[in-house]
């Protein structure tokens, strides 16, 4: 643009804008100043009855907070006491396992299984099931340490339980261990030779 172009038409500064359109709003001590003491008053009980509310909504949401992290606090206790219980079962069960043949053997072999029906009996009561680990292969539920091959089931069919899972109510506690049927290679059965 030349020189003689700007001063025909000169940008206007930001500060000789008119302001013609632009209104002040009163202040909020102006506007109650305006008003009369009894308007006065029942904007002021508005306001504390407002204030009051919403104090009494966050108490009610800080009631509930505090409520669910002492249920998930409790819970996850139990939890953690169930898994512990788990091991001295298994414990239990393998000391099941060894042969006995003395009479004190057979006794301590009683008590121990005695000891072993009480502790399933508590987690019963406490909603703690064995998890099912007959029939096929659910993820969710069971974790398959090794596949089988040269079985008669069908593939994905649990063979053995190794180590048998626990539920707390609709959650796992822990996976049962499981030894799984694999698929049959068909070409691995092949002559390569023919």
């Amino acid at each position: 643009m030349s020189a003689k172009t700007e001063q025909e038409n000169p940008e206007p500064d930001e500060a000789e804008i008119p302001e013609a359109n632009v209104v002040e709003e009163p202040s909020l001590e102006e506007q109650l100043a305006k008003l009369s003491p009894e308007e006065r008053l029942q904007r002021e009980r508005d306001e504390y009855y407002e204030n009051w509310r919403r104090s009494q909504a966050d108490f009610q949401n800080l009631r509930r907070r505090q409520s669910q992290m002492i249920a998930t606090a409790a819970n996850g206790a139990r939890t953690e006491l169930f898994a512990e219980l788990l091991i001295v079962l298994d414990y239990l069960d393998m000391a099941l396992l060894s042969p006995v043949e003395t009479t004190e053997g057979k006794n301590l072999h009683m008590g121990v299984e005695m000891t072993r029906n009480q502790m399933l009996q508590f987690l019963t009561q406490h909603e703690v099931e064995p998890i099912d680990s007959s029939g096929s292969f659910d993820p969710t539920c069971h974790e398959a340490i090794e596949t089988v091959e040269g079985t008669d089931a069908p593939p994905g069919t649990i063979v053995e339980t190794v180590r048998t899972g626990y539920m707390v109510g609709q959650d796992v506690l822990r996976h049962a261990h499981v030894k799984v049927a694999a698929e049959v290679d068909d070409a691995a059965d092949q002559d390569p030779d023919s």
